[in-house]
């Protein structure tokens, strides 16, 4: 059975933000490029553990997840995404959007476009 785009992209963000770097990998082209908006740019399966591994710092603060209608058409995902982060001032809510092209059962690029003003505000 063959999955979709959206189940794909899905499942690898699940992956992702599970901390599980191999199976993250096993749905990511040897060449994926991952980028967060202009700030970091990740690129082939090193480039995957690195982010699990700027991720798994952020273990217990950071929940990410799919929020609304999930958008597809050939081989390309739009997915809105909230990412909660937990401050010892409170909690934030950041909402992005990630773009993801799928070929031949793997994520080749994930884009994330999100605004870090409300984290930069408390934070500083």
């Amino acid at each position: 059975m063959t999955q979709s785009a959206t189940e794909i992209a899905t499942a690898w963000m699940a992956a992702l933000a599970s901390g599980d770097a191999e199976r993250t990998i096993a749905l990511s082209s040897p060449s994926i490029v991952y980028t967060t908006g202009q700030v970091r740019r990740y690129e082939g399966h090193d480039g995957v553990r690195d982010i699990v591994s700027d991720l798994s710092r952020l273990a217990g603060f950071l929940t990410v997840g799919v929020e609304g209608e999930v958008l597809e058409s050939e081989g390309v995902v739009a997915l809105r995404r909230i990412e909660r982060y937990t401050l010892p001032s409170g909690g934030v809510e950041i909402r992005g959007c990630s773009f993801v092209e799928v070929e031949d059962g793997v994520v080749t690029r994930w884009a994330d476009y999100k605004s870090m003003h409300a984290i930069d505000e408390i934070v500083g």
